[in-house]
C-alpha cells in the first residue's frame, strides 16, 4: 500500500438517485504496511501447513443507541430487523446469499486463465468461485455475567440517560467517528474476545458515511494508523437505517427498499481482515490474487463486464472488475460474493488474532432450558407474576445462592434465602440466577407487577 495513513473519506456525492441509496459508504481505516506484512506471513504459514477452513460461530451483540423512542421507532429498531441482519450475514458468508444466481456464466473465466488462478479458487464453470467462508454468526443469548438477554443479541442504550450527545449532531465524518470511538465504545463495549460488538445509531443526514470497522489486531502490532484496535474500540459502527434486509423483514426502517444487509457484510469483512477490492487507490492491491485489479470503487448496479482494461499491472482484461464483490461499494442487490483468497484472509485472522481466535468458545450462542436438567422439575418458583414476595421451593436443598438482576444486567441482590421481596422494586422483568450444588446454574424470568 502506497499510503499508510490514508483515511477513506468518501468522495461520492449522493446524487445518484434512489437506486444508489443502498450504496456501501465505508469510512474504515486502512491497515498499515506493517500490519499487512504480518498478516501475509501468517497466511504463508497457513498455506505451508495446508490448513483447511475451520467452522466458526461468532456471537454478536448489537448496541442500539436511541433517545428514548419506543422499540420499532427509528433509531430504536425492532429485534426483527436485527434478526434479518443475522440471516443475511449467515447466507452471505456461506456463499448462498441474495442474487448469487445473477453471477454471469462466464464471469472472469478468461481472466482466471490468463492469471493462472489455481483450480481450487474456481467453480465447475471455470469462474472465480463464490466461496464459503465457514464463518457464521449468532445473536448472543447471554451477557458477560451469563444472564440471559431479554432480546437475544441486543442491548438498548438511551444516550440521554448516559449523558451522551445525539449522534446526529455531528457534522463531519471525523467528529462522528471520534464520538463513537472515544465516548460510545469505551463506555458500552462487551468483552471483545467473546463478542462481535456492533453499534447502531442515527447520524446527520449530511454525512454519506454508513459504517466503519476495526481490523483484527495482530499480536504485538499496532495495526492501524492513529489508534490501534484494542479492547475498548474493537467492533463495527453502522447507520441504523442500513441494518437488516427489506427482503427478509419488510416492516423495518430502511434507507430504501434496496437495503439488503450488505453494509454489515462489508464492514465485518474489514473486521475479519479484508481490504477494499480496489486497494484504496487507483489499481492498488487488496492482496488477494483471485480478485481482478480495479481502478476505483463501483457505484450503482453495474453490468458485467465493467471496467475492462481499467488496470494494466496486473491487467484485469478481458473480463474487467469484480463489482459483485462484497468489498466493493456497489448497491446492495449487486454485491453477492467473497473469493477463496478473501476467505483465506478471514480464516487467518480468526485463527491468529488475539481478539478473534477465542470467538464462539464461551457458550454465548446458547442458553440453558428447563428440560436440560431433570432435577429442576422439583424447583418451584411462585407466584410469578408477583406484587411482592417470590418463593423458591427447594425440597432437596440443592440451592447454594441466588443472584437477582435487572433486565439490563445490573445485579441488585445476592442471597441464600429462598423467599425474596421485590416490594420496593420497579415493575418489570427481573432475572433470578440460581446456583445449584451440582455446578448447574439456571436463570428464571420473574415479572414484578
Amino acid at each position: 500500500m502506497k499510503s499508510n495513513f490514508l483515511f477513506i473519506i468518501l468522495f461520492f456525492q449522493i446524487t445518484f438517485g434512489q437506486a444508489q441509496e443502498s450504496q456501501v459508504f465505508c469510512t474504515s481505516d486502512i491497515p498499515s504496511d506493517v500490519w499487512e506484512d504480518a498478516l501475509q506471513l501468517l497466511i504463508a504459514n497457513r498455506d505451508a501447513s495446508r490448513s483447511t477452513a475451520t467452522a466458526y460461530q461468532i456471537p454478536v451483540i448489537f448496541h442500539i443507541i436511541h433517545g428514548g423512542e419506543n422499540v420499532g421507532v427509528f433509531p430504536n429498531i425492532a429485534a426483527q430487523q436485527v434478526n434479518s441482519q443475522i440471516t443475511v450475514l449467515n447466507q452471505d458468508y456461506a456463499g448462498t446469499g441474495l442474487n448469487i444466481s445473477d453471477y454471469p456464466n462466464n464471469a472472469f473465466v478468461n481472466w482466471a486463465i490468463n492469471q493462472a488462478i489455481p483450480s481450487g479458487n474456481l467453480d465447475n464453470l471455470g469462474r472465480i468461485k463464490i466461496a464459503n467462508s465457514e464463518i457464521q454468526f449468532c445473536l448472543a443469548q447471554v451477557n458477560a455475567a451469563g444472564v440471559p438477554l431479554a432480546e437475544p443479541g441486543i442491548e438498548r442504550i438511551n444516550y440521554i440517560e448516559r449523558g451522551w450527545q445525539n449522534p446526529n449532531v455531528f457534522a463531519t465524518t471525523q467528529t462522528l467517528r471520534d464520538f463513537i470511538d472515544d465516548i460510545v465504545k469505551p463506555q458500552s463495549i462487551w468483552d471483545a474476545t467473546k463478542y462481535l460488538n456492533i453499534w447502531v445509531t442515527d447520524k446527520s443526514a449530511s454525512l454519506s458515511a454508513r459504517g466503519f470497522a476495526t481490523p483484527p489486531p495482530l499480536s504485538g502490532l499496532t495495526g492501524i494508523p492513529v489508534s490501534a484496535t484494542n479492547s475498548l474500540n474493537d467492533g463495527v459502527w453502522c447507520y441504523a437505517m442500513s441494518v437488516g434486509s427489506y427482503q427478509v423483514y419488510p416492516a423495518g426502517i430502511y434507507v430504501n427498499t434496496e437495503v439488503s444487509g450488505r453494509l454489515l457484510t462489508h464492514e465485518i469483512g474489514h473486521w475479519l481482515g479484508l481490504r477494499h477490492i480496489w486497494g484504496d487507490g487507483n489499481c492498488f492491491s487488496d492482496f488477494c490474487n483471485d480478485t481482478p485489479s480495479q481502478a476505483d470503487p463501483s457505484v450503482g448496479n453495474p453490468i458485467y463486464p465493467q471496467g475492462v482494461g481499467s488496470c494494466s499491472s496486473p491487467s484485469n482484461a478481458p473480463d474487467g472488475e469484480m463489482f459483485m464483490n462484497f468489498m466493493d461499494y456497489t448497491a446492495n442487490p449487486s454485491m453477492y460474493m467473497f473469493t477463496t483468497d478473501q476467505v483465506t484472509r478471514m480464516q487467518t485472522a480468526m485463527a491468529n488474532s488475539p481478539q478473534r481466535n477465542q470467538m464462539g468458545t464461551h457458550g454465548i450462542c446458547s442458553s440453558l432450558s428447563n428440560s436440560d436438567y431433570s432435577f429442576l422439575k422439583d424447583i418451584k418458583i411462585y407466584p410469578n407474576p408477583t406484587f411482592d414476595v417470590i418463593n423458591i421451593e427447594d425440597k432437596d436443598n440443592q440451592i447454594i445462592k441466588i443472584e437477582v438482576y435487572t433486565i439490563l444486567g445490573q445485579k441488585i441482590l445476592e442471597t441464600a434465602q429462598t423467599s425474596i421481596s421485590l416490594q420496593n422494586k420497579s415493575s418489570g422483568i427481573y432475572l433470578f440466577k440460581i446456583y445449584f450444588k451440582n455446578d448447574v446454574t439456571q436463570v428464571f424470568n420473574i415479572l414484578k407487577k
